[in-house]
């Protein structure tokens, strides 16, 4: 006789194989095993690489109603080869969260935002529960970029039809009245980014979809960013391949051998390889952007030219020589940075926005205690720095020396170089005795 939980994987499985065929599984699984590549790996990278030709589909689409419809569906679609059946824990939430703006109205903000926050919470801490420390690819990393889509929303909403005071920008991106369901969902589960981001607006999805937002031919621009996250992707893998990141930082052997500098060389090396990772991911994902047009954003006054930068996660020049904490950190990850600056910063009292915002970040992340300690230890770092910066600055610029200001700006560089490269180890190694090991 079956049991409960065995009725309960055959119904998983099932559901998991919807719409699914099995000859596409059948090669995915073949290719896992001559790689040595995980299955889910292999096919979260598949739709990266689709989410270009689909990202023209839905650009040539004739209405916004058709385009709204290709996203939910195409989205499930996507969600389903990646993760099974856990898709249905991007929707739940997202209809929760609509459906309490529906009934509460707009000025239910908060608990939008914090419901959505919440169930993905619950996500991260069962993870790690079943498999601490693991890289098991799931619903979570989806979830992630729908949340902030969900905060974004409500918060948009409540700026155009009850907040009696909203800002310039807030206002540009507001919503005066709740869209439709499938207009939502199709915000939401938009295909080209439903994998991995970044977020965006829904005020520029609404222009785009509905024809009053048009783009050039975004084929060259698409591509070189291809190019460039491939070329990415290889150079993490190179140097992954000689210092893995994980391993080299829990290595007390490793870490103990060679002088100080040799040492420290060889951190900073693996944590530079490392952080091309997150380059590849970003930067493929813009490249699906463009291909959409969403990521048009007008033409440069001085030389005319096309700008794709409406929605970027990355500057990798200018975060890699960033002079400043804060410099470093608006660089970094762009997208979530003006959602955590746009819809908590902003919305928090100034006495506590920043350990507030910074304790959010942590918890966007997940529960382990790495993130808590990067996250909180950069936010005292960027207190510091601040007063340190307003102290000093002036009296390096103001001698009038190009070569002191010069000197300033390579120890600006070398000691926020050092301070992120150590506060980052925590982040990367995530469990408390590792990091303060490394």
């Amino acid at each position: 006789m079956e049991s409960w939980s065995d009725r309960w994987s055959e119904a998983c499985d099932v559901l998991g194989s919807v719409g699914q065929p099995r000859i596409l599984h059948a090669r995915v699984e073949e290719l896992s095993k001559a790689s040595g590549v995980g299955s889910s790996e292999i096919r979260f990278f598949f739709v990266l690489l689709a989410a270009y030709p689909l990202g023209l589909v839905w650009r040539g689409l004739p209405t916004a109603n058709v385009k709204h419809l290709f996203s939910v569906v195409v989205g499930l679609w996507c969600l389903q080869f990646i993760v099974g059946y856990e898709w249905v824990h991007i929707v739940i939430p997202s209809v929760l969260s609509y459906l309490i703006l529906l009934i509460a109205g707009p000025k239910s903000r908060w608990l939008v935002s914090v419901f959505a926050l919440v169930y993905l919470a619950g996500g991260h801490i069962y993870r790690m529960y079943t498999d601490y420390l693991g890289w098991t690819l799931d619903w979570t990393m989806m979830m992630m970029v729908v949340v902030q889509k969900i905060g974004s929303f409500a918060w948009n909403y409540y700026d155009g039809a009850a907040n009696p005071t909203p800002s310039e920008s807030q206002r540009s991106f507001s919503i005066q009245q709740l869209p439709s369901l499938l207009e939502y969902l199709g915000f939401i589960l938009f295909p080209v980014t439903i994998a991995i981001g970044p977020t965006f607006e829904y005020s520029d999805f609404k222009r785009f979809a509905d024809g009053d937002a048009f783009s050039p031919p975004p084929y060259s621009s698409g591509l070189l960013r291809l190019v460039q996250s491939l070329v990415f992707f290889a150079f993490h893998n190179f140097v992954m391949s000689k210092y893995p990141t994980f391993d080299t930082l829990t290595n007390k052997e490793f870490l103990a051998a060679g002088p100080l500098l040799v040492r420290y060389a060889r951190i900073w090396y693996t944590l530079f390889g490392y952080r091309f990772k997150y380059y590849f991911g970003w930067r493929i994902a813009q490249g699906a952007v463009i291909m959409s047009g969403l990521g048009f954003n007008g033409y440069d006054k001085e030389t005319n030219r096309a700008k794709w930068d409406r929605v970027d996660a990355i500057d990798v020049l200018k975060y890699e020589t960033a002079g400043s904490l804060r410099d470093a950190a608006g660089y970094w990850n762009k997208t979530t940075n003006v959602w955590l600056r746009r819809y908590w910063y902003d919305r928090l009292p100034q006495s506590v926005n920043l350990y507030v915002t910074y304790l959010v970040s942590a918890f966007w992340h997940g529960f382990y205690l790495g993130y808590y300690l990067f996250f909180m230890t950069v936010a005292i770092a960027t207190m510091v720095a601040r007063h340190m910066r307003r102290a000093l600055r002036e009296k390096f610029y103001g001698t009038g020396t190009g070569a002191i200001s010069m000197l300033y700006q390579l120890l600006a560089f070398l000691l926020t170089n050092l301070t992120v490269n150590y506060f980052i180890i925590s982040f990367v190694v995530l469990a408390g005795g590792l990091r303060f090991a490394a």
